[in-house]
Order: structure tokens, then C-alpha cells, then sequence
């Protein structure tokens, strides 16, 4: 399989994941009334599919470095679309809650995999490359509810989209059979600055890598579940309206990926990473300061998440890209600590914002940003002393 066509089918995962990661929300009150279960239950749903992603994106790491992507990607698209006919066909919370480990399992599998591939297909090139794909899991992101509603109007069902989004895992197995069945190398020649590659668990680097993209992750998660009820509650906007906000955070995040792979081949990663964090602990502040202001309050959002876009991918790379010998493990390490943060920081928003008010949930904002700027400072430091050692 070419290099061209190895990317187009990394597409289409991306999509499918996207698809069906975003089709859940609008599905669950559809899916709580088929399993007689209650919306706040069924809630449980995303906790038990984040905990197989977490397993899977550890577990993946070690297994794509010993055996490939390919058979990695196989499990996935069938962990991936098992535990989604699952919760299609579920009619209790405990076969439904299940099934959404092993979705999960599938989707940590697929997200590990396929940015491994890529980072070491497109080794030259890793970080615009990598942020193209991550604007196709935006596209996906914004079919999977639009789907969802479809469905829901036509059939009163939200198990048209979920089917869709099977068959599309489904056609994927044999374009992914047509990959090679061994482990890719990274097909660029090392540059004599870079780090050493000799990867450890115990590598200081690596884990302060995890630390950065959990704290990213948080707050990209923390904005799009948050940024409604923020909207509504500081300003005289409805909550119609607010909804819309959110909307446009996904959009500004989907448009800076774009960005990201436009400029990932004018700016080194560290260079790109900096700018974005930047951008986005400057958008916090506006947020924090124009906390009551219907317009700043929108434009701090958009500012967010349009720098909120291309540090994902960029990580990714970067981390591939520190420890060539084991590409696999350091992907699937700061990846599955990215789960962490959106497993665990938004709902410390939620908790904020409910108690201390808007002003603390902007404060909030900006304290993760800060932090994350501080981080990628230290990073910057060790990175510059391990060349030159």
C-alpha cells in the first residue's frame, strides 16, 4: 500500500471515530429508553468506554512496537464495532455499560494505532500530517450528531447512525489487511540535534509529555462541555444561543487543526506547540476578563479553540519523534494520560463552575493554560540539555 493510500485509509478511521465518539451524547436519552434505564445512569456510559480507552491506549503502545499496526488496527475495528452493535441491541445497563468497555477497548486501539502509523509513515512531515488527520475526527465529530438527528427525525431512532457507523468499520477491514504486516519505520533521516531515542518509562521527558496533553485534553474537553452553561449563566445570551458558542469552539478547534497542517511544515513542533499554548492561555485571560460580556466571552471561546487545535497532534509527534526506538509505547503513554484529563479536569469544572460561579470557572481556564505554559517551558529545558549531552 502506498504512502497515499495508507493516509486515505487513516482518514476513514478517523472519521468512524469521530463518528461514533460524538454520536453517544445525543443518542443516550434514545438508548436509555431501549435498555429501561434512567439519562443519569446511562451517563455511566462514557465512564466505562473512557476506562477501555485508557487500558487500550496503554496496552496498544508496547503491542504496535512489537507487532505492528496492522493487527492492532484489525482488533480495534472489531472491538470498535462489537461494542457498538452491543449497545444497539441492549435492552438492560449492564449489557449496555459492557459493551461500552469493549467500544472503548476498540477505540483506544484505533486512535493509538493509526496516529503511530502516520507519525512513522509521514516521519518527515509528522506534525502537519498527524493534524490532518486529527480535522477528519473533527468531521466525523460533526457527522456523528448531525446523524444521530437525522435518525431520530425520520425513524424516531438513534440506531440508524450507530449502524452507519459499523458498516464503515466493517469496510475498513480489508483496506487495513492491505497494510504491512510488521512494524513501519520512521522514513526520515535523523536530524544530529535531535534527543536521544533510547526510550524508558522512567524517562522524565516522556511523562511530562502525558502531563502537558492531560492538562490539554482537560481543557478542550472542560470548553466543549462547559462552554453552554458558562454562556448561559455569565451573560444575557439564551441558552439557545449559548449552545451555538459551543458549536463554534468545536469549529474554531476543527479550523486550527487545519491551520496546524498548513503550518506544521513552516514551524518546528516546539515552535508550533509554543504559539498554540500561547494563544490559548491568551484566550483565557480574555475569557476570565470578560467574564458578563457576550463578546468577549465568544471571541475569548473562538480564540481557544481555534489555538486549541493543532497541540494534540503536536505532542504526538513530538513524543514519537523523542523515542524512535519505541514509538508505540511513548504514543500510547501520553495518549492514554490525555484520556485522564477528559476523564477527570472537566468534571472538576463542572464542580467549579457549580460552586464557585463563572469568574472561578474562567479563573480555572486560565490556571490550566498557565500551567500548561509553564510546562512546555521546563520540557523545552530538558529537551535542549538532553542534545547536548
Amino acid at each position: 500500500m502506498t504512502n497515499r493510500e495508507t493516509l486515505a485509509v487513516s482518514f476513514v478511521v478517523f472519521v468512524a471515530m469521530g463518528m461514533l465518539g460524538a454520536a453517544f451524547g445525543p443518542a443516550l436519552p434514545d438508548l436509555a429508553n431501549r435498555a429501561g434505564s434512567t439519562l443519569a445512569a446511562l451517563g455511566a456510559l462514557f465512564t466505562a468506554s473512557f476506562g477501555g480507552t485508557m487500558v487500550a491506549q496503554m496496552l496498544s503502545g508496547p503491542l504496535n512496537d512489537r507487532l505492528g499496526q496492522r493487527p492492532i488496527l484489525l482488533a480495534g475495528l472489531g472491538l470498535a464495532a462489537l461494542g457498538t452493535l452491543g449497545i444497539m441491541l441492549s435492552h438492560s445497563l449492564g449489557l449496555t455499560l459492557g459493551s461500552g468497555v469493549i467500544f472503548g477497548l476498540g477505540f483506544g486501539a484505533l486512535d493509538v494505532s493509526t496516529n503511530v502509523l502516520i507519525a512513522q509513515t509521514f516521519a518527515h512531515r509528522s506534525v502537519p500530517v498527524l493534524n490532518l488527520l486529527h480535522v477528519f475526527y473533527g468531521l466525523g465529530s460533526v457527522i456523528g450528531p448531525a446523524a444521530v438527528s437525522a435518525g431520530l427525525r425520520l425513524w424516531d431512532s438513534s440506531l440508524p447512525a450507530l449502524g452507519v457507523g459499523i458498516a464503515l468499520l466493517v469496510a475498513l477491514v480489508p483496506l487495513v489487511l492491505r497494510l504491512a504486516p510488521g512494524p513501519v519505520t520512521a522514513r526520515a533521516a535523523t536530524p544530529a540535534h535531535d534527543p536521544p531515542d533510547s526510550f524508558t518509562y522512567r524517562a522524565p521527558l516522556l511523562w511530562a509529555l502525558g502531563t502537558l496533553l492531560l492538562l490539554y485534553v482537560g481543557v478542550e474537553a472542560g470548553m466543549g462541555a462547559w462552554t453552554t452553561a458558562y454562556v448561559d449563566r455569565s451573560t444575557s445570551l439564551s441558552v439557545e444561543t449559548a449552545a451555538l458558542v459551543t458549536s463554534g469552539f468545536w469549529l474554531a478547534l476543527t479550523a486550527g487543526r487545519v491551520a496546524g497542517a498548513a503550518w506544521g511544515g513552516r514551524f518546528t513542533p516546539y515552535t508550533l506547540l509554543w504559539i498554540c499554548l500561547a494563544g490559548m492561555l491568551a484566550g483565557g485571560l480574555l475569557l476570565a476578563l470578560g467574564t458578563g460580556s457576550a463578546l468577549l466571552t465568544i471571541l475569548a471561546v473562538l480564540i481557544i479553540g481555534f489555538w486549541a487545535g493543532p497541540p494534540f497532534p503536536t505532542i504526538v509527534a513530538i513524543a514519537t519523534v523523542t523515542f524512535r526506538s519505541g514509538p508505540g509505547k511513548a504514543a500510547g503513554t501520553v495518549v492514554a494520560l490525555g484520556s485522564l484529563g477528559a476523564a477527570t479536569l472537566p468534571w472538576t469544572q463542572g464542580v467549579v463552575l457549580d460552586r464557585g460561579g463563572t469568574t472561578a470557572n474562567a479563573v480555572y481556564v486560565v490556571a490550566l493554560t498557565t500551567v500548561m505554559v509553564l510546562l512546555y517551558v521546563g520540557i523545552t529545558r530538558h529537551a535542549a540539555r538532553q542534545a547536548y549531552q
